[in-house]
């Protein structure tokens, strides 16, 4: 959607570590809004679109999109490898990341990108495989475009991300990055605002 007239453009870049497993169990980034809001001076953002980059130090920054490790070998006789990565953005941190979906309260939206590597083995030549077959999804659940009104933020901006298997040689054992960009409209906070604002906290 294009800028609107009143709209500003927020960036920033978060880090988060991936072990040498190839995992991150739940964290959170914190942008930093307080700039824009306070409930004592009724200042809020309409936050109107959320985007997302997942970003490594590594071949360019490029994120791979088959996450998993590239040595099949230790994976013989059969490979199979799934990795997984879900990202979101928030205004509340919950504790299990099982717990977030777009019907979470107060989760704007989620990410999930799901990588996974399948090997058929030769019987005849353990530790062989004949075939190698990936696959890739992801998805961004909700929408990262949230316009013409926008979602009604008074507090700071979460950014979750948790994943597993991301044994990929620019992954594993490395400190990767999320670039987050929002457009947003400050916004007066009236008094229904706010009670919109807690039924939607109070949904699901």
């Amino acid at each position: 959607m294009a800028k609107g007239t009143n709209d500003i453009i927020l960036r920033d870049r978060l880090q988060f570590d991936i072990d040498a497993n190839g995992r991150t169990d739940l964290v959170y980034g914190r942008i930093d809004l307080s700039d824009y809001v306070s409930i004592p001076e009724a200042k809020g953002l309409a936050i109107k679109e959320v985007r997302f980059q997942l970003r490594t130090r590594n071949n360019n920054g490029v994120w791979p999109n088959y996450m998993g490790a590239t040595d099949v070998s230790t994976f013989s006789p059969t490979p199979n490898f799934r990795a997984e990565v879900k990202l979101f953005a928030t205004t509340t941190a919950y504790e299990n990341v099982t717990d977030v979906g777009i019907g979470s309260p107060n989760v704007l939206c989620v990410f999930d990108k799901q990588s996974q590597l399948i090997g058929g083995g030769d019987p005849t030549k353990p530790g062989e495989p004949t075939a190698l077959v990936w696959d890739t999804y992801e998805k961004m659940h909700g929408t990262p475009d949230l316009h013409p009104e926008g979602y009604d933020v008074v507090t700071d901006l979460l950014i979750g991300i948790a994943a597993i298997g991301c044994n990929h040689p620019n992954l594993a054992g490395t400190t990767a990055e999320i670039d987050v960009m929002l457009i947003c409209e400050k916004k007066k906070i009236t008094s229904k605002d706010l009670t919109q604002m807690l039924s939607q906290a109070q949904d699901v």
